[in-house]
């Protein structure tokens, strides 16, 4: 009996350990990747902003050639 106490003694906190250790990485792991799902989130947004400013500023220099072209 004192045999199997001292093994689950000896082998029972590193399991533990281990099992903490594991908890602890996939809970940083989760807030990492919500983090990394808003930065993704934030950078779609950003490119939308900027392929319609781009759109907008392609107009105006049409618009502007145009109105050149019609002072000649």
């Amino acid at each position: 009996m004192s045999e199997i106490t001292q093994i689950i003694s000896t082998v029972g906190f590193p399991i533990f350990s281990f099992l903490l250790t594991g908890w602890a990485l996939k809970y940083v792991y989760d807030k990492e990747r919500s983090s990394l799902d808003e930065a993704i989130k934030k950078l779609g947004d950003l490119t939308q902003a900027v392929n319609h400013n781009s759109e907008v500023i392609s107009r105006m220099v049409d618009e502007m050639n145009d109105f050149q072209q019609k002072g000649e």
